[in-house]
């Protein structure tokens, strides 16, 4: 559980993605799911939280079921969608909040520690994390 701070009450709530970018180790900037990816990702009162992104426009797969889907077609669309749901905790004097995986799309994540700098910018709210060499920054806007 979240300790209720003025801080942590600034988490608490929806936030819509507004921008998602990859600062690669060789300079080079990259959107994972394109300039209009979407996204939502939540943070409530009692310390959980969810968060999921995707790209914008992903077509139909023309099928009632996704036990019916052909493998390619849905590793295709599973490419273009992130989610995951779990716990929340701050380290307010680093500007780390901390996604504790319950569960998620990518099964390697599940049980992991998801640590994300912040910070925030009047109605926006700056995440950033280090994957391998790369620099990985979501910019949210409270919903």
């Amino acid at each position: 559980m979240v300790a209720h701070s003025p801080l942590a009450e600034k988490f608490i709530g929806a936030w819509q993605l507004v921008l998602w970018t990859t600062l690669r180790a060789d300079g080079t900037a990259q959107f994972p799911f394109g300039h209009d990816a979407i996204g939502q990702i939540m943070y409530s009162a009692d310390g959980h939280m969810s968060c999921h992104l995707m790209m914008a426009n992903r077509p139909p797969l023309g099928v009632p079921s996704i036990y019916d889907v052909e493998d390619a077609a849905l590793g295709k669309a599973i490419r273009a969608y992130n989610g995951y749901f779990g716990t929340w905790s701050l380290d307010a004097e680093a500007s780390i909040i901390t996604h504790d995986v319950d569960g998620a799309w990518y099964p390697d994540w599940i049980g992991s520690q998801q640590p994300r700098r912040f910070r925030f910018e009047d109605d926006r709210l700056f995440l950033e994390a280090e994957v391998g060499q790369d620099l990985v920054s979501l910019e949210w806007r409270r919903a």
